[in-house]
């Protein structure tokens, strides 16, 4: 199954495997004046995803870029918060479309692990209380704020709709503010976007609603979910099955399963540690799932779609240290 097409939301991968979201870090280039133009992808950031789209994957979904200033995570991050960088990033989707992947588009915002050197303000989150790991404390965000936000992601979604991106990723999972707002161990809110596992993930939907109002509902959007805190009191995979669901009825194509806080990559992790997690996000929703952590071999991503438990394999650190992975794992099931 792991070298057969899959069909989904108008796209055809050609295999089950996907490049997930990594960063490179060296998107920022000189300007002629001697700064930088912040967030623009480089020609070696173009050239990187292009030979990794060569080598075989089916998907390559393009790191973690910013949809706002406020948003950034770190200095080098990609950001597509104007329309200034249509042209680069269209060169970067071009270049991974040519090699015959489909070409995604991650957008995050940073939210309360935001550090203020780098977004220029305060970080914002759902409650004053900071991120597992972290002693910052977030402003809360208003209605206002988080509609501002919503905004920022829509219309960074049209631009990587206009520079011939096949689809966009919604960033809800390893921290980030979406997923701040999903789990109960940083959302305290009391109004309409805390309690609930309806009301935790209502920001997360209404993102994807004000997405699709600016780039039509058939435009494909893939959301990372973080599916487990991995702490007491937080995020549980039926908290995360339960928001797939309502993913998969706001019209999302494709579930990327991954952790949040202390889960993002378990410290002494199992092969496939996130596998568990999409095997019972798949038993709540019909379209296709991803899973992404610890799996390194041909042989135990084919057991993983035999088995039913993930539609979508993500191979990042193994396909770091073996560029040609897709090679050698065909080798390894058809010696």
């Amino acid at each position: 199954m792991l070298f057969t097409s899959l069909s989904f939301a108008g796209l055809t991968a050609r295999n089950r495997v996907v490049m997930p979201p990594m960063a490179s870090v060296f998107p920022e280039v000189p300007d002629g004046e001697g700064s930088k133009k912040e967030g623009v992808p480089s020609q070696a950031t173009i050239a990187y995803y292009k030979d990794r789209a060569g080598r075989g994957p089916g998907i390559i979904i393009v790191e973690h870029t910013y949809v706002t200033l406020r948003g950034k995570a770190h200095e080098g991050q990609l950001g597509l918060d104007n329309d200034a960088a249509i042209p680069a990033f269209r060169e970067l989707a071009t270049g991974i479309r040519s090699q015959g992947a489909v070409a995604i588009l991650q957008l995050s915002h940073v939210g309360a692990k935001g550090n203020p050197d780098v977004t220029g303000g305060e970080p914002l989150g759902p409650t004053e209380t900071p991120p597992p790991r972290s002693e910052r404390v977030p402003t809360p965000m208003t209605e206002e704020q988080i509609e501002e936000v919503q905004r920022f992601f829509a219309a960074a979604a049209q631009r990587a709709q206009q520079a011939g991106f096949d689809g966009v990723e919604i960033h809800s999972a390893h921290g980030y503010l979406l997923s701040q707002f999903l789990s109960p161990l940083t959302n305290h809110r009391k109004d309409k976007y805390g309690g609930s596992v309806e009301n935790r993930a209502r920001f997360l939907l209404e993102t994807v609603a004000a997405i699709k109002s600016r780039t039509g509902d058939q435009y494909p959007v893939f959301v990372r979910l973080g599916s487990t805190d991995g702490i007491e009191g937080g995020l549980t995979y039926k908290d995360a099955a339960e928001t797939a669901k309502m993913l998969e009825d706001a019209g999302v194509a494709v579930i990327d399963v991954s952790g949040n806080y202390a889960s993002a990559r378990p410290a002494k992790a199992e092969p496939g540690y996130f596998v568990p997690a999409a095997a019972e996000i798949k038993k709540a929703v019909k379209i296709p799932v991803l899973v992404t952590g610890g799996i390194t071999t041909g042989a135990f991503a084919e057991q993983i779609l035999q088995e039913g438990k993930a539609d979508l394999i993500g191979v990042g650190r193994a396909m770091l240290r073996d560029p040609d992975w897709v090679t050698h794992a065909k080798q390894e099931l058809n010696p």
